[in-house]
């Protein structure tokens, strides 16, 4: 077992300051050991606490690069260790979940290990039957398992501030301190089996936190991203310190990774650039595999190039295949119950080479004397066919009784009543009988619109008995029609004037867009449509009232095509109950998230690098946040926002301190340099929740939008230490909430206190008023 130790004041300034590489302590992506090798005493992996029967393995059935990842199910246990004691830190780690699967698996990480006592600090489930992530130590952490794809685990540990990050498919899942027991440092890794199914995981990076900000980072499309349209756009975070972009690409994988300013190989597609985008030229080519780089350069005067990671994609391919299970089949006979019609779309027999069974039971076969035989496979809408793959009967007695079909007649009908038959095709090859059977058929429709298919079955191979058989029968379509909405179809709380996407047909010249609150008016084309040139539609243009759900669909048109129009699934979504105002999630401690740069009180704040100008506050007592900063403060290095008392569901809460002299009343600002517009989706009140507390004196609360103030009926509840629903109507106020720019809250009378403040939101009801 090998600890990984450094010295990081030393390592971070050799990182940043000297060299143009980013500083990576840990790199594992299982390449380097054999199929099925034990991860016990090698690399610094063990089974827990030296448990050699509870290691993980190697396996090459998925791999997010390269062809291996390790395979963690059932008792493995397998740690990574480490002994890093200070800075500021950046994990992830590649995790592929297959659906299907059962039990709790879990990804832990631990602050001591083999060191005393252990000292714990993550602890992620992941309850792959239900598909729920939780987190030990955090009860709000949820999020939701997203199946047979690579997916990354990040998490940004500051162990100088004892706090934790952590992301899940780059969402925010958790943020906490990070010791919940021990000291703040990281010693372990632990994938967990936990006696559930199989999870694997790839690539997991330990990278000290500034160094990975200097290189270009957040790749989209993500690095082994398949199936990217061929008019892509590539996008980038840029490096801290980037003042420009060397850009990077092509298919040869070694250009990409060795070319440079000197040497550009041929694939310095756009040096100097200043945009953190390159749209390549022309259209991607189907199916094929691209690389890209982008360097981040300093400006003047080291003009320091630090080298980007070698990222690739693969392009969507020409066709794709239509679900089996979106295929109705039906046959004139079947044999049995085991060898049913079913059998030929289901993937039963088909394994990963594309070779099939030879079992009986994963093919269809007819009765022992079908004198018509036929079979049939029905599309849920229709499709623009590209290919027909058949795999023929391939019992073991094929070569002697030849039920595998031989002269056939292929139909096609967009409607079940008017068909067209396939011209050239009048005979499937012969079957082996061989489990080794890989050479299906390979039928061209050439693009011919079609909901529905029908072999019928002229002869067999054999030519002995009236029986006849098929193993499998897959379809490709050409993707025309509109597909992968965002949000996705069934989406709940979208927020009215967001804009929604769509992955484009591919002979789309302009898009017709239904939307309505009737699913069949929708279904049907009655309801009302716009039209869009581009992939998306802005939906601040339907005003889409709150609360309410809607049902959408996009019709691909192309007037030169020989199928002008390609009519969409039906999608649906539903609106937000409430619009948020400021829900006071996303403050922190630190510059420029502190609550009173955005919130101004009393106090102001000073200059830094991200507010170049001091603020000397607004002349009142008003004091925004938890003072963190006085050695007297009870909050003394603790946090800015309120985190014991907030509103169901939310994290934290912002604290106003009020203190007031004079008559003179204590008052917060919010602007918006952008006017909010308060008018539309059906949006009447506005409610602001509060918490009292008992030593609080003076009053009462009051706010302002626009300059316009309304008081709060019951100044008592400023005494009330529970949460106060405060509700607005909006058109007392008498003013134009279609253009917000500024709201206040503040608290008159002479006295001094303190509350807490909450999600302020706009419904699109009166809520009891």
């Amino acid at each position: 077992m090998s600890d990984l130790k450094y010295s990081m004041v030393a390592l971070v300034l050799a990182c940043v300051c000297s060299s143009a590489s980013a500083f990576v302590l840990y790199f594992e992506d299982f390449e380097s050991y054999g199929v099925g090798a034990s991860l016990h005493e090698i690399n610094g992996w063990e089974g827990w606490y030296g448990a050699a029967g509870a290691a993980a393995s190697v396996s090459d059935k998925y791999a997010f690069s390269g062809t291996q990842s390790t395979e963690v199910n059932g008792s493995a246990d397998a740690v990574q260790v480490f002994d890093i004691t200070e800075g500021k830190w950046v994990l992830t780690a590649m995790q592929y979940i297959p659906s299907g699967t059962s039990g709790v698996s879990r990804f832990h990480m631990q602050n001591t290990y083999r060191n005393g006592a252990i000292g714990r600090s993550t602890q992620w489930s992941f309850s792959l039957s239900d598909g729920v992530i939780a987190e030990d130590y955090d009860e709000a952490a949820s999020a939701t398992i997203i199946y047979d794809q690579w997916i990354e685990l990040k998490l940004v540990i500051d162990v100088d501030n004892d706090f934790v990050e952590q992301y899940y498919n780059g969402k925010l899942f958790s943020a906490r301190a990070w010791a919940f027991s021990g000291t703040s440092q990281i010693q372990s890794i632990d994938l967990f089996g936990n006696g559930a199914s199989s999870v694997y995981y790839d690539d997991i990076t330990v990278q000290d936190y500034l160094s990975s900000l200097v290189t270009a980072h957040d790749p989209s499309p993500a690095s082994d991203t398949t199936d990217v349209p061929r008019n892509a756009v590539l996008n980038w975070t840029s490096g801290l310190f980037a003042h420009t972009s060397d850009v990077y690409f092509g298919t040869d994988v070694n250009a990409i990774t060795n070319a440079t300013q000197a040497e550009p190989m041929g694939v310095l597609v756009s040096p100097d650039q200043t945009d953190a985008a390159f749209d390549p030229e022309g259209l991607l080519e189907f199916s094929q595999t691209y690389h890209w780089r982008v360097d981040e350069v300093n400006g003047a005067p080291d003009n320091t190039v630090y080298a980007g990671e070698v990222w690739s994609f693969t392009a969507e391919p020409y066709s794709i295949q239509i679900p089996g299970d979106t295929i109705d089949v039906t046959a004139s006979s079947s044999s049995n119950e085991f060898s049913t019609p079913q059998k030929t779309i289901d993937g039963s027999g088909l394994q990963d080479d594309n070779s099939h069974s030879q079992s009986p039971e994963s093919m269809w076969f007819t009765a022992s004397v079908d004198l018509d035989p036929w079979i049939q496979f029905e599309f849920d809408t229709t499709k623009q066919l590209d290919t027909m793959r058949v795999w023929n009967s391939n019992g073991a007695a094929e070569t002697a009784l030849g039920w595998g079909v031989k002269d056939v007649q292929v139909e096609y009908s967009v409607d079940g009543e008017n068909w067209t038959v396939l011209d050239g095709v009048n005979q499937f090859s012969r079957a082996p009988g061989l489990a080794t059977y890989n050479e299906y058929d390979d039928i061209a429709f050439g693009g011919a619109a079609a909901k529905v298919v029908r072999l019928n079955i002229k002869s067999n191979w054999g030519g002995i008995l009236m029986s006849y058989s098929l193993s499998e029968v897959q379809f490709e379509m050409i993707p025309v029609q509109a597909r992968f909405p965002e949000p996705a179809s069934g989406s709940v709380d979208v927020v009215p004037n967001s804009v929604i996407t769509w992955r484009t047909g591919r002979e789309a010249a302009q898009h017709t867009i239904y939307v309505s609150q009737d699913a069949d008016a929708v279904a049907d084309g009655l309801a009302p449509s716009v039209s869009s040139n581009t992939n998306s539609l802005d939906l601040m243009s339907l005003d889409l009232q709150l609360g309410e759900t809607y049902f959408w669909r996009v019709d691909e048109v192309n007037d030169a095509a020989s199928t002008p129009i390609w009519a969409g699934p039906v999608w649906s979504l539903s609106t937000a109950h409430a619009l948020v105002v400021d829900d006071f999630e996303g403050y922190a401690n630190a510059s420029p998230d502190r609550p009173f740069q955005a919130w101004l009180d009393g106090a102001g704040y000073s200059a830094d690098e991200f507010f170049p100008a001091e603020y000397g506050g607004n002349g009142t007592g008003a004091g925004i946040g938890h003072d963190i900063w006085s050695l007297s403060s009870p909050h003394y290095g603790g946090d800015i926002m309120e985190t014991s008392s907030t509103i169901a569901s939310s994290s934290q809460s912002m604290p106003f301190y009020y203190t007031n002299t004079g008559g003179a009343a204590s008052q917060t600002d919010r602007t918006w340099a952008n006017p909010q517009d308060w008018s539309g989706h059906g949006i009447q009140t506005l409610v602001v929740n509060f918490y009292g507390d008992v030593d609080n004196s003076g009053g009462p609360l009051y706010l302002t939008i626009n300059g316009e103030k309304v008081t709060y009926p019951d100044a008592a509840d400023l005494n009330l230490p529970e949460w106060h629903e405060w509700t607005i109507d909006l058109a007392s106020l008498g003013i134009d909430v279609s253009a917000v720019t500024s709201m206040s809250i503040g608290v008159e009378g002479v006295g001094a206190g303190m509350i807490l403040v909450d999600d302020i939101l706009l419904y699109g009801d009166a809520l009891g008023l």
